[in-house]
């Protein structure tokens, strides 16, 4: 009768210990989801940010070229024969840049 009070109290411990288990795994799984979920918000939150600085420096840029456009049209307009030089030399360097390969 010993020997089955032992086997008894040791599928006890054996069941309880399953049941540990599950709930452990239950909660790993959990776990590994909410990680995932967390991550993906912050991803997302990352793209919308960067979304936003590439529109901010886009219309930097352009409000920029814009400004300066003016400025060169000036140039262009004193001084053409020399716009048409420095126009012609870009031409050759990118040429020759180009032509090497």
């Amino acid at each position: 009768m010993a020997a089955r009070k032992k086997s008894s109290s040791l599928e006890q411990r054996l069941d309880a210990l399953r049941g540990d288990l599950e709930a452990l795994q239950t909660d790993m799984k959990g776990l590994a989801g909410g990680v995932g979920d967390a991550a993906q918000a912050r991803l997302n939150e990352m793209l919308r940010n960067t979304e936003d600085m590439a529109d901010q420096i886009t219309s930097q840029v352009e409000d920029w070229t814009n400004d300066n456009a003016e400025t060169l049209r000036e140039q262009v307009r004193e001084q053409p024969l020399f716009a048409c030089a420095v126009a012609m030399g870009i031409g050759a360097l990118l040429g020759a840049i180009l032509l090497r390969r």
